[in-house]
């Protein structure tokens, strides 16, 4: 992507493929970038695009206003930030974090930034390195909004979507949990399920995806749905009940066991489908089965 701001001088901490690609975009883009990685040799090629290499941490640190970290865990992060050598350097500067956890590993990161006078915002990344400073890349922040505000132009030639989510440190957390844990990766391995099914009769894969595909507006419209009635706490509708749902899986159970698939994927839905039946929804809409997994209503704060 192209630059679209002032050059800044940012490190980057952390040189796996993804550290690798935030840097890469971070150059394209003009800006000057210093990095810095447990294992040296992956810096070599970062070294030879015009970064700068730095021979620790601490070192990556003090070169930039602006310390992106994007490491295995939180635990990884803490071991290199957490230490006096380098929260002496710290001060003042601002970290993104863009290493994958909790949310509860956000609010204490974003504490210990806190007490330590640095500006953090933390991020989550939604896409594939591949797509990293480009218009299909997607990152979300949670944090201040002034910081995210100071950076837009920065965190853009990182991702074409680049997502303030809200000041609630793990809101990035929560959101990537939900959107690419839950839906994203459900989605794909019922997908995946219904490739084995295909697979075990001898239908064009092919096929199988174009007509995968093309359901596409009737999930978004499905999704829709079920978000007003989620809303309203109404699942009363008229275009397919749970107990028609049911019924239908049910059905593919017992092909599945026919056809030889393991058949334990769709009796995990089976499973859930028929919670929400027995809770009494038999007659309601597929939205319904949210009343499975919602937080009790007398836990909530």
């Amino acid at each position: 992507m192209a630059d679209t701001g002032t050059a800044q001088t940012i490190s980057v901490i952390g040189l796996g493929a993804m550290g690798t690609a935030l840097a890469k975009a971070l150059l394209a883009a003009n800006h000057r970038v210093t990095v810095w990685n447990r294992t040296a040799s992956k810096s070599v090629a970062l070294g030879d695009a015009g970064a700068r290499i730095a021979q620790s941490a601490a070192e990556a640190v003090d070169a930039s206003q602006v310390v992106v970290v994007c490491v295995l865990d939180y635990g990884a992060s803490d071991s290199l930030l957490r230490t006096p050598n380098v929260v002496a350097r710290l001060k003042g500067k601002t970290i993104i974090q863009l290493t994958t956890g909790t949310p509860e590993d956000a609010r204490d990161a974003s504490e210990w930034a806190r007490e330590h006078g640095v500006a953090y915002l933390d991020g989550t990344i939604g896409c594939y390195p591949k797509d990293i400073g480009t218009p299909d890349g997607s990152i979300l922040y949670a944090g201040s909004r002034s910081t995210f505000e100071t950076l837009r132009h920065t965190l853009a030639n990182l991702s074409g979507h680049a997502l303030f989510v809200g000041e609630r440190f793990g809101n990035a957390a929560i959101l990537d949990g939900a959107v690419v844990g839950s839906f994203s990766l459900g989605a794909t391995l019922g997908f995946l399920y219904g490739a084995a099914v295909c697979d075990a009769e001898g239908i064009s894969l092919d096929t199988y995806l174009s007509l995968a595909l093309a359901r596409r507006p009737f999930v978004e419209d499905t999704l829709q749905t079920c978000v007003q009635m989620i809303k309203k706490g109404d699942y009363s509708g008229s275009q397919a009940t749970l107990d028609s749902w049911a019924a239908g899986i049910g059905q593919l159970v017992e092909y599945s066991r026919e056809c030889g698939t393991d058949s334990r994927y769709p009796q995990e839905v089976l499973a859930r489908l028929q919670q929400a039946v027995a809770m009494g929804h038999g007659q309601h809409e597929l939205a319904a089965v949210f009343e499975c997994f919602r937080k009790p209503r007398g836990d909530r704060s």
